[in-house]
C-alpha cells in the first residue's frame, strides 16, 4: 500500500489514477523525453514536474479527493505536454535508430516506442528494447567479446 495509506479502498483508488495517468503518458512517451519537452518548453515543463510532485505527495499522504484531483491533472498534463510537443513539430527523441552495413534498422527505447516506431517505417524497422539488447549480447559469445573489447576502450565503434 502506498505510503500510510490504512485501508485497501485507498489502495485500489491510488493504483487506479496510476493506471489512469501512466496510460495519459504512453502518446508522449512514445515519442519524446521530458529533456525535449524542457528544451522546447520550459514553463511547461515545470508546472509539469510541479504537477507530477502534487500527485506523487496525493499519492502517498493525501485525501482520496486529492488523489483524484491530481491524478487528472496529471491526465490533462501529459495531453497538454503531448501537445504543446506536436505543435512544436518537435522531432521525436525517446527512441533510437541504428542501421547496419547490409540495410538492417532497429530501434532502441523503451516500450512505449514500439507502436510509434511502427506507425513510422512499418515492417522497415524492428523495435528492440534495452534489455532485450542485453540479453542479446550476453547470449552469444561473438557479442560478449565485443561487449569485453568495449568495456576496454569505451566509445569504441563497430565501423563497416
Amino acid at each position: 500500500m502506498p505510503g500510510g495509506r490504512k485501508h485497501w479502498d485507498d489502495h485500489d483508488v491510488c493504483v487506479g489514477w496510476q493506471g489512469k495517468v501512466s496510460d495519459a503518458a504512453v502518446p508522449f512517451e512514445a515519442r519524446w523525453t521530458e529533456a525535449a519537452l524542457r528544451r522546447i518548453d520550459p514553463e511547461l515543463h515545470a508546472r509539469f514536474q510541479r504537477q507530477r510532485a502534487l500527485f506523487n505527495a496525493a499519492l502517498e499522504r493525501g485525501t482520496l479527493n486529492e488523489v483524484a484531483g491530481h491524478g487528472a491533472a496529471m491526465v490533462r498534463g501529459y495531453l497538454a505536454v503531448f501537445t504543446a510537443m506536436q505543435a512544436a513539430c518537435a522531432t521525436d527523441d525517446a527512441y533510437q535508430l541504428g542501421r547496419g552495413p547490409k540495410g538492417l534498422t532497429i530501434a532502441i527505447g523503451p516500450k512505449p516506442c514500439c507502436a510509434r516506431v511502427q506507425e513510422l517505417y512499418g515492417d522497415a524497422v524492428q523495435w528492440f528494447s534495452p534489455d532485450e539488447l542485453a540479453t542479446i549480447i550476453e547470449l552469444d559469445a561473438r557479442l560478449k567479446a565485443l561487449a569485453d573489447v568495449k568495456r576496454v576502450f569505451p566509445g569504441a565503434e563497430i565501423n563497416r
